[in-house]
Formats: C-alpha cells, structure tokens, sequence
C-alpha cells in the first residue's frame, strides 16, 4: 500500500509538473491595462448638430505623491490583499510536494514510520500551499488581473485527485502503523 501511495504521489507531480509547463501567462504581464477608446459621441465636433454630451467619465483614482513612481509590479503588489501571497504559494506548493516525496521514498525504502509521518505533514503543508495559490489566482481571474494564470479545469480536478488519493493512502499507512 505504501507504493501505490508513493504511485499516486508520482502521478500527480507528473500532473503537476505538466500544469505548471503548459500554464499559459499573458507575454505582457508587466503591461498596465490598455485603455478604452472614448464612444463615438464623445468624439463629435462640440458644434455639431445633434451631438449629445457625453456622460462624466468616472475619473480614475488619485495616486499619492510617493506611489507616483511606482513601477508596475510595485503597484500590483500593493493591490493585493495579501502582497506575494501568490508567488509564495506558487513556490511552496511544488517545493513542499518534493520534499515530501522523497521523505515518502525514505519511508518505502526504510519502513521507518518516523519517515511517512513526516511525510503525511508535508503532504498537508503541500495540499494548504496548492489551495492558497488555487484561491489567489481564482480573486486574481474574478479581479481581471492581467497576469492571472489560465490553467486547463480538467487536469486541475485530476491534480486534486491525485492529491486527494495520495492523502487518503498516506494517513491511511501513518494511522496503522
């Protein structure tokens, strides 16, 4: 039971790994959003008979003095409710997974149960890291962030699956032996 396990675990990194290469990011992820061309009417001759005057534009948003120079990154950084919480799961959720499988391999190798329960912690952490960078990059999406990750709903579900799968084995082997 250990190896198949060990098994599932291998398939969803494989899944993941494949989901993290085929993601598809914007080229123009530093790019501020382009802007909307003004309606046709408010583009009439202000003489021009019939021309209607256009509606006040909502005006944008004032920027302090000091964010005048912000770079673009800066600016989005500070946007977010919880700044860099996206790059840290996006780095701690594979990071964690390795770790644990090779904390997962030592235990198939050695049969040490000390091993699997370290693994079955990191599994937790990895699946805490995944859900965090999952709902930070769905606000991402609902905010229409242009630097949004669009990722494939198919191999996402057969990622929590795996994952699941590879939860159920783990605590299963930890809680008997």
């Amino acid at each position: 039971m250990a190896i198949a396990a060990m098994l599932f675990w291998m398939c969803t990194a494989a899944v993941g790994a494949y989901l993290l290469m085929s993601r598809v990011r914007p080229a123009d992820v530093g790019a501020e959003p382009e802007q909307q061309p003004e309606p046709v009417a408010a583009q009439a001759a202000p003489g021009a008979a019939g021309a209607t005057q256009p509606a006040p534009a909502a005006a944008p948003k004032p920027r302090r003095a000091k964010d005048r120079f912000d770079p673009p990154s800066l600016a989005r950084a500070k946007a977010e409710p919880i700044p860099g919480l996206r790059a840290l799961a996006e780095f701690a959720h594979p990071a964690l997974a390795v770790i644990g499988l090779a904390f997962w391999i030592l235990y198939v190798l050695s049969r040490d149960r000390v091993f699997a329960a370290i693994g079955l912690g990191i599994v937790l952490g990895a699946i805490c890291a995944g859900l965090s960078w999952f709902t930070a990059n769905r606000r991402a999406v609902a905010a229409g962030r242009r630097d949004a990750l669009s990722l494939s709903p198919r191999l996402l579900m057969l990622h929590g699956a795996g994952a699941t799968l590879t939860l159920l084995f783990a605590a299963l082997i930890v809680a008997r032996a």
